[in-house]
């Protein structure tokens, strides 16, 4: 999912204001640190739970806020099933979301439970590129209402760009890289979201860089002007994508603190 989704999924069961922007940020980190190696192929949702694991063990004190990659998680699963999967060629920074996946992957680990319980009652087919597409615009209708509704997640985004230090000893020693590296390419992908921006701007942004990725990838030409204009006027419909993705999201997540 996108980042202010993101920083909505912590809130729905993180409310105090520290933890918020402390587990908001390692999440948000993940997806910005796969910006990292252009070329990589390796799964993502799988590199998160690795992540938690090994903050788990070298970084304890950690414990518990890392558990915020297991909502990730959860998070992006329910997107694939909902959205449906983007494949990619190749990590371009300025693409609106990648997710390398590969749901053999994850079957030693517990979440493999909640995709399966997940995937028999949302999951719908989806056929060809304009359907992945389409499953994108959808994203952005719930970006967009989150950004309407929960003015916070603005000021959660904005503060991760310093709060990322936090996080940056562990992050290099899982990653093997620099602490300013992994620095410099968070702030990199945090100046693509148009943070504190007015909600107009930050839509053309998103709507700009999906028609670049869906013509590059999917070979699909998006109507941006017919696209904006939906979902600017159309808030309800906005709100009925997050809402249901709430609704979903809260119930893998409960059955995965079960497990």
């Amino acid at each position: 999912m996108l980042p202010r989704r993101h920083i909505l999924d912590i809130w729905e069961f993180i409310k105090d204001e520290e933890d918020l922007l402390s587990m908001s940020t390692i999440t948000l980190a993940i997806d910005a640190i796969k910006y990292l190696d252009m070329e990589s192929k390796k799964d993502h949702l799988v590199e998160a739970l690795e992540l938690n694991e090994f903050i788990c063990f070298m970084y304890p004190a950690k414990r518990p806020k890392n558990r915020s990659l297991l909502f990730h998680v959860v998070s992006d699963l329910l997107g694939l099933l909902m959205f449906g999967v983007p494949r990619t060629r190749k990590h371009a920074i300025d693409s609106i979301e990648i997710v390398n996946y590969s749901e053999e992957g994850m079957e030693i680990y517990p979440v493999i439970e909640v995709w399966n319980d997940l995937k028999d009652k949302v999951y719908t087919k989806k056929h060809g590129a304009t359907s992945i597409v389409d499953g994108f615009e959808r994203k952005i209708r719930v970006e967009m209402d989150v950004m309407e509704r929960y003015p916070f997640v603005e000021d959660v985004l904005f503060a991760s760009l310093e709060r990322i230090k936090e996080w940056l000893p562990s992050l290099a020693g899982y990653y093997d890289r620099k602490g300013k590296t992994i620095k410099d390419v968070y702030k990199k992908w945090w100046n693509l979201w148009g943070c504190r921006k007015d909600k107009e701007e930050v839509l053309s942004g998103m709507i700009e860089r999906l028609s670049a990725q869906a013509l590059r990838e999917y070979n699909t030409t998006i109507d941006q002007g017919r696209m904006f204009s939906a979902i600017l006027q159309e808030k309800n419909k906005n709100r009925k994508e997050n809402e249901e993705f709430s609704r979903w999201y809260k119930e893998g997540v409960n059955l995965l603190l079960k497990i």
